[in-house]
């Protein structure tokens, strides 16, 4: 039986506004293979029902962080999680963290290659690397909206994605060449206590895991804080080191963390050294709920957006999981 495919192209993404001619020519020549353009989220919003209908094997979705995150929890509201289909994430957009950790995370191009590929070899669904990543829902902004995302950041993060847009991105880079850049500068200005970058902002949390009680912090002035359900960020980064169970890893640091230029790095790579503590400003969970009382913006996927306010809690929970197939090379 032919195996049926659907393919999601968000038309505004960064690499597909120069691709996109190229793209659907090669997968025109697929039976197997539905395409959709999309250049709206309504129009996103518009396309589920008829994708439901067509009860694809396979989603391919080809954009950036946020219109993965956004067709995610698009398909999340349509399908129960466990009738949901395989899930491949094609690197379409500027910065592509999410393709990076559980997509085809090599060029545009090569990432085509790789998928006509395993078209031409009658598109098997066994043999590949499956990977199950749970999407975190996000509820309590100011605009009332739902959100879904795999990141999520505020603090520096948010100081971090301003320099990108304006000297970054604004130049033309993209990738993790881009993203490399940004978190140079990000981090020699946390060291320097450049006001530009670091400003601490006041986060009071409460955590949450099954059959355990609520882990809460009290305010404090975070510099970063970062939240993923994803095992690898950009530039191979993974600064989560908690040992307890959880699909969300949350890693805080708090304004005046102690030896900071000499931990940082330590930090990024998930391996504590001796000054990577609680009392000296470090700390790493595990959870499956959190709540955040703070009074700001927040990065979710590369969409800026602003809380409800320090009394109402911005609460970050899990669904799915889905899972995500990379065929072989």
């Amino acid at each position: 039986m032919m195996v049926r495919i659907c393919v999601l192209t968000n038309a505004k993404s960064g690499h597909n506004r120069k691709g996109l001619a190229r793209l659907a020519a090669r997968l025109s020549a697929y039976g197997a293979v539905t395409h959709y353009v999309t250049r709206s989220p309504e129009e996103a919003r518009a396309l589920m029902p008829v994708l439901y209908d067509a009860a694809p094997d396979v989603v391919i979705i080809n954009g950036g962080d946020g219109t993965i995150s956004a067709t995610l929890g698009l398909m999340l509201e349509h399908w129960r999680a466990e009738t949901l289909p395989l899930v491949m994430l094609l690197p379409g957009g500027t910065s592509n963290m999410t393709a990076g950790d559980i997509g085809l995370a090599s060029s545009p191009a090569r990432a085509l290659d790789r998928v006509c590929r395993w078209l031409d070899a009658g598109a098997p669904l066994e043999g590949g690397d499956i990977r199950s990543r749970h999407i975190m829902r996000v509820t309590g902004a100011a605009d009332g909206a739902v959100r879904y995302g795999m990141f999520l950041g505020t603090g520096a993060i948010m100081q971090a994605t301003r320099f990108a847009h304006d000297k970054v991105h604004s130049r033309g880079l993209r990738g993790e060449w881009s993203l490399g850049l940004t978190l140079i500068r990000t981090l020699w200005g946390l060291v320097r206590q450049d006001r530009r970058f670091y400003q601490p902002t006041p986060v009071g949390l409460a955590l949450h895991r099954p059959e355990t009680p609520p882990v809460c912090r009290a305010e404090a002035p975070m510099i970063i804080l970062v939240a993923s359900t994803l095992d690898r960020l950009f530039l191979g980064m993974r600064p989560f080191w908690a040992q307890e169970s959880g699909s969300i890893g949350l890693t805080a640091i708090r304004g005046g963390a102690e030896r900071f230029g000499r931990t940082i790095l330590s930090v990024l790579r998930g391996r504590l050294n001796r000054h990577t503590t609680p009392g000296n400003g470090y700390e790493s969970f595990r959870t499956e709920r959190i709540e955040m009382y703070l009074d700001g913006e927040l990065n979710l996927d590369g969409e800026l957006f602003m809380t409800g306010g320090g009394q109402t809690p911005l609460v970050v929970s899990v669904e799915g999981p889905i899972r995500f197939l990379r065929p072989p090379q």
